[in-house]
């Protein structure tokens, strides 16, 4: 008999793995070191693509309705404000960054769990693993779990995916090196209230010779303060006090302000670090466990979310036996590379931002107005911090051939893009005709929709058809992205698009892409 697949971390990355193996009937127990939930802060910012696919899965209203919204965001040098990126860019309804205690996020996560039948299993601790690789066994993987009542339990699992953050006992067992780096540079952190003329509708980026500060609005006056080289010295047995972020800000602001209430505070360095592996065998890694790196552009957290969406669709059609098991290696051959860019992104962005280089924030301060007042500097910059810009089209998954479209294979579908379902004569977002947990073929036709072909419907193998047109008179995003003469995309799970082609060429393409990635297999060891 199968066990349940073990996830070991309940964050925000093993939650959403949680969340996509229970709701797509994939049985699994999560548990975690802690004694509970978390209650202060830690990553707040989440992305508009995090946002988007959160609400697919029917969690985005509630994080929006009590986050923040930071529509824009402003970076001071030299005692006036260098540039201000502006979200409205984004080509999302979620056009800007929410800011969002990571305890709520959980908490949301943690609810939509429950609903599937999954709850944490608090103060639970992996202590050992292995696993056979020539085990016939359907579950090749053993665990040794330390209980609540100091009890040890041995625990065999078909998989196991290692959420457990930057000190993972599964990557430091399987001896993966955590290439990268560590960070000289000493941070403060805070979350606190202040009365001034911040306004909340911006985070705030402060450059000059003293270091970096960086202010992020909670909402109500709320903000988290970051800032490096801060007064005191980091001691594991103190925490900084509102006192000394005070005197940060008045060293680096021109900004009059004064903080009050502080709620929490903590020391921290950077380290920037990513292993080169995420697939061993029957074991998976994600989220910090996997990749850890400077919180410059609130890139962390999102990421791991997003490495779990990737994968557990795969590993459900596996575990299911709807899929080869080849369709699992794609997972570290679509995320590896988001991953090394999300490092060198945000270390790049901490260098240039945090320089104490007086030429460095010279040119910054000079050339900032001029670069970052560009559209396309504009467009470019939001699109990548909101990860809207991240895209596979080197993934073995994604088979691009002849259409009229400029979409690809590898790219995000648009879900914000207004489109007419055929038949219906109503206008929708095209979020609402893709599914979370299935394949969707849609056939993005011209002015006049047409039936679509037997041969079309027999490749798609029992995959959902949605045929749509431009809605509404003005259809110029609809041709350029989507093309207009009946071009066809197969639309994966996670909302990217895996097949792209011209209607005429669909149904061969098709045929060869189900054969090769979504032929029923018995499981097998």
């Amino acid at each position: 008999m199968t066990n349940p697949i073990l996830v070991v971390g309940a964050g925000p990355t093993g939650l959403t793995a949680a969340l996509e193996l229970s709701r797509q009937g994939v049985p699994v127990r999560l548990i975690d070191k802690r004694a509970g939930p978390a209650e202060t802060s830690r990553a707040i910012g989440i992305q508009a693509r995090t946002l988007e696919l959160m609400e697919q899965r029917g969690l985005a209203d509630e994080m929006v309705r009590l986050g923040n919204k930071g529509h824009a965001g402003s970076v001071y040098g030299g005692g006036r404000r260098v540039l201000r990126l502006d979200f409205g860019h984004v080509p999302s309804r979620y056009d800007y960054m929410l800011f969002l205690s990571q305890a709520e996020t959980e908490r949301i996560l943690r609810e939509a769990c429950a609903r599937h039948g999954v709850e944490p299993e608090w103060r639970t601790t992996l202590t050992g693993i292995a696993q056979d690789a020539l085990s016939r066994s359907e579950n090749p993987v053993a665990a040794a779990i330390g209980l609540p009542d100091g009890a040890t339990e041995r625990f065999e699992t078909p998989w196991l995916i290692s959420a457990e953050g930057a000190h993972s006992l599964t990557r430091t067992t399987l001896d993966l090196r955590f290439g990268g780096r560590s960070l000289d540079t000493q941070y403060a952190l805070g979350d606190l209230h202040l009365d001034g003329d911040l306004p909340g509708t911006d985070f705030h980026i402060f450059s000059s010779e003293h270091g970096f500060m960086g202010l992020f609005p909670m909402g109500g006056r709320h903000f988290r303060l970051i800032a490096s080289n801060p007064f005191g010295k980091p001691d594991p047995h103190t925490r900084p006090s509102l006192d000394e972020f005070q005197k940060i800000y008045d060293q680096r602001s021109h900004i009059p302000a004064r903080f009050h209430d502080l709620v929490w505070s903590s020391w921290f360095r950077i380290n920037s670090r990513m292993i080169e592996r995420l697939r061993v065998g029957r074991i998976l890694f994600g989220g910090d466990a996997a990749h850890i790196h400077s919180p410059a552009g609130a890139q962390g957290m999102n990421t791991g979310i997003q490495d779990m969406i990737n994968l557990c669709w795969k590993l459900a059609l596996v575990q299911r036996g709807g899929a080869p098991p080849a369709l699992l290696d794609t997972y570290e051959q679509d995320r590896l590379p988001v991953m090394r860019n999300v490092l060198f992104g945000t270390e790049h962005l901490t260098e240039i931002i945090g320089s104490e280089n007086p030429v460095t924030r010279t040119l910054f301060n000079h050339l900032g107005p001029w670069i970052g007042g560009t559209s396309i500097v504009q467009e470019n910059s939001t699109a990548r911090m909101a990860q809207i810009a991240l895209g596979y089209r080197d993934s073995p998954l994604s088979d691009e051939h002849a259409h009229s479209g400029s979409l690809k294979a590898g790219d995000r579908m648009p879900p914000q893009l207004r489109v007419r379902r055929a038949g219906t004569g109503g206008d929708t977002d095209l979020a609402k005709l893709l599914d979370p947990s299935s394949f969707v073929l849609v056939v993005a036709h011209g002015a006049t929709p047409v039936a679509v072909t037997a041969a079309l419907t027999a490749a798609a193998g029992g995959i959902p058809i949605v045929e749509i047109a431009a809605a509404g008179d003005d259809d110029r995003d609809y041709a350029a992205l989507l093309g207009g003469r009946s071009d066809v995309y197969l639309v994966r799970p996670d909302g990217y698009v895996g097949l792209a082609a011209s209607a005429r060429g669909a149904p061969a393409a098709l045929a060869a892409y189900v054969s090769r990635w979504l032929t029923h297999e018995e499981p097998s060891a």
